[in-house]
């Protein structure tokens, strides 16, 4: 053979013909011959090996019913079992009528009748066939997502107006199901592990739509779509799909999914304004670790109305300044009493119509839809422009924080931007800081610190913002390029709720501490917040403790004030705290030198910020202390005093207040108790006192008596207090360490 009729036999499409009768199988092949390139088989099993093993693909099978092994249908059968049948073309040869209807419902695409028909028929059937094949492989290649074989967005939004076109009375539902931060499993376990998560739901919603009906679509990334007949069992539905994504070896809360279902579809929509809608109640249990499905409702319904309308409403609220840049105070707690260090910009929205909007409804609505960097532009400007007025009015201004979205640092001109922003305001770098979230942080970790490196080489200071709220490691700390390390209010306020202890939040701290980063804590609004953070070393606070967000000419109270006193704090903008001096609130005027606790004053102010309905009180006595000043001098006191305070701080949590209220007697007040946890409370005294029995360093045993009161104890006689230091007097009366409860 020569060179080049090697090459065209190459080119010819492979068929097998499947046909143990000699004479038939040689008239066949003579027919063929000259325009296929033909592989024979006599047998079932055979056909079956040469189609599985086969490297090149097979553009045909002609396969012969009555085989001696093997009948045609049972092969039929099996390859549709295998899914082979999807591309592979079968032409059954046969002379049995019955049998022609029965191999087309299996999967056959034609039959040849025995006796054949004359050659030109055979050949145009051939033909017919392999190119109708070739004709759907393209299109289904075209209307399939090359990763799962779903159907992609374009050709599942056309079939599923087919699929309603013939089927007008049928109740729909358009649901959408959506990997929870899919972005983390890619970069955990990598891309390939993350492919084959959605090969394993996508083969859970194509076995769900094959016994249910209906369409599944994969629409994007790990956003999946299903059309299906109206059902009610969608959380039953929802763990189905979720069952074995993970795959062996990985736990299954590995990959989390969640589902927005907006059922009984309303048929005037189109089909995309439906899947919207799913799209929207999905979106509502994104963060959510409590709740994996919701369903779109008459409530939805009027948020997304409401949501249009203020994205209608964005060009001409920043033509007419509807959005109100208000400044939020930070307090530098690292003194002897709070600083003014700083403020936050952040927006409001004051409508004609619909007044003052909460930023925690057009904010991530603009995040979504593309608007963020025109209102942090906005925003920026303000901010900057304020700072100006302030130092050219007032002589004085603090540095002022600005939000920067995750948007907004894929702007390539974004340092530039700003250093133009500060340029024209006279203002230097430091001065704009900028806020940075954690989730822009670990969403596209490496663009992002290139961004932020960039601004820290040219002076920016940088914050990273809502610290908590996500899923960054402890370890990022040491590689991220920050300035400070700002708390998520819901981080502070999660420590301080519900019976939690602080233990991560000193963690934390501490940490950052290490790493020298400072602290900012946002969302503090309790004296018990303030001064547990300010004993865990935390530097800044921000929060309504001192202040809300005010407009620009309320702020300027706390410039003026700072003016004023220079480097003694702003006066402490809280009902509890107002008509209180600042030297009452110095560090020298509210701790015990000896010990380092808070002293009576302390304890006053920490017991008038208390929730006193969840709090208990304990008040100890050292015994006989005045005995053992009298013999033994009062350097030996104060180490009896010292010790005990260190027995109490070791034995109490630390969010605790421990205080040292008088010469020999000590208070702890416990938040977030009440008498249910008496036991626990008791077996932390009873741990105070073990270790003073015993003589230590030279320090003489002591023992103390005890009285316990909680805010939830029948029949109180008078307040905490009192009630406190009547249970004190009947341990004291009893015996030696002793405690006793009101």
């Amino acid at each position: 053979m020569s060179e080049s009729n090697a090459g065209s036999a190459v080119d010819k499409k492979l068929v097998l013909l499947v046909e143990d009768e000699v004479v038939n199988r040689e008239m066949l092949g003579f027919i063929l011959q000259d325009q296929y390139e033909l592989l024979y088989a006599e047998t079932g099993e055979t056909a079956i090996n040469i189609i599985c093993a086969q490297e090149r693909p097979l553009s045909l099978v002609l396969l012969d019913l009555n085989l001696p092994d093997l009948h045609g249908l049972d092969i039929l059968r099996r390859l549709k079992q295998e899914g082979r049948l999807d591309q592979l073309p079968v032409i059954v040869l046969t002379a049995d009528k019955e049998a022609e209807v029965e191999s087309l419902t299996i999967g056959a695409n034609d039959f040849i009748p025995k006796p054949y028909p004359r050659p030109e028929v055979i050949l145009a059937r051939v033909k017919r066939t392999i190119e109708l094949s070739e004709g759907r492989f393209i299109i289904g290649q075209t209307e399939r997502d090359p990763l799962t074989g779903l159907y992609n967005r374009e050709f599942f939004y056309r079939y599923a107006e087919q699929y309603d076109a013939r089927r007008p009375d049928q109740v729909m539902d358009a649901i959408v199901v959506n990997v929870n931060h899919f972005h983390l499993i890619n970069e955990r376990y990598g891309r390939p592990y993350g492919d084959e998560v959605l090969r394993r739901i996508a083969e859970k919603a194509r076995a769900l739509v094959h016994d249910e009906g209906g369409l599944a679509c994969r629409r994007e990334a790990d956003t999946f779509l299903i059309y299906c007949p109206h059902r009610s069992d969608y959380t039953d539905m929802l763990d189905a799909i979720s069952d074995g994504a993970a795959g062996e070896g990985k736990a299954e809360n590995v990959v989390r999914l969640r589902m927005g279902v907006y059922p009984r579809a309303d048929r005037s929509l189109d089909i995309e304004r439906r899947f919207d809608r799913a799209k929207l109640a999905s979106d509502t249990v994104r963060s959510t670790f409590t709740k994996a499905v919701a369903i779109y409702d008459s409530a939805l319904h009027e948020s997304a109305i409401f949501a249009e309308q203020l994205l209608i409403d964005f060009p001409k609220a920043i033509e007419e300044g509807q959005f109100l840049v208000h400044y939020q105070p930070k307090y530098d707690i690292r003194g002897e009493q709070p600083v003014l260090n700083s403020a936050e910009a952040l927006v409001r929205w004051q409508h004609p119509e619909f007044g003052m909007i909460n930023p925690g409804i057009f904010i991530p609505l603009f995040e979504q839809n593309g608007l963020i960097q025109q209102l942090d532009s906005y925003v920026w400007r303000a901010a900057a422009a304020q700072m100006r007025n302030w130092r050219d009015r007032l002589g004085v201004f603090v540095p002022v924080s600005v939000n920067v979205s995750r948007v907004d640092m894929y702007d390539p001109n974004l340092v530039q931007t700003m250093q133009a922003l500060v340029r024209e305001h006279g203002l230097a770098q430091k001065e704009l800081m900028l806020e940075v979230t954690e989730s822009a942080y670990t969403e596209d970790s490496n663009y992002i610190i290139q961004t932020v490196e960039g601004f820290r080489n040219v002076g920016f200071f940088i914050e990273m913002d809502d610290f908590g709220s996500g899923y960054s490691s402890l370890n990022m700390l040491s590689t991220l390029p920050i300035d400070a390390l700002k708390l998520d209010m819901q981080f502070i306020r999660n420590a301080f709720k519900n019976g939690k202890n602080t233990k991560m939040l000193a963690i934390v701290i501490e940490i950052a501490a290490s790493l020298s980063v400072p602290v900012i804590a946002e969302g503090v609004e309790t004296a018990e917040q303030l001064f547990t953070l300010k004993a865990m070393g935390c530097d800044i606070v921000q929060g309504y403790y001192f202040s809300k967000p005010v407009p620009p000419d309320k702020f300027e109270a706390f410039l003026l004030e700072k003016q004023k006193t220079a480097s003694v704090a702003a006066p402490v903008r809280t009902r509890k705290l107002r008509s209180l001096s600042h030297d009452r609130f110095t560090y020298e005027a509210m701790h015990d030198p000896l010990t380092g606790l808070y002293n009576h004053s302390g304890f006053d102010l920490y017991l008038q910020g208390a929730d006193l309905e969840h709090t208990a009180l304990v008040l100890a006595d050292i015994n006989g202390f005045g005995d053992v000043v009298a013999k033994s001098g009062r350097a030996t006191g104060e180490q009896i005093v010292r010790r005990a305070a260190e027995a109490l701080k070791e034995s109490f949590r630390s969010s605790d207040c421990i205080c040292r209220i008088c010469e020999d007697e000590f208070a702890v007040i416990l938040s977030r108790v009440d008498s249910a946890q008496r036991d626990t409370i008791f077996e932390e005294i009873r741990s105070a006192c073990d270790g003073l029995r015993a003589e230590k360093d030279g320090v003489p045993a002591v023992s103390l008596s005890v009285g316990v009161a909680f805010g939830d104890r029948e029949n109180p006689s008078g307040d905490i207090f009192h009630d406190a230091d009547i249970a004190l007097n009947r341990a004291k009366k009893a015996r030696q360490n002793r405690c006793e409860m009101y």
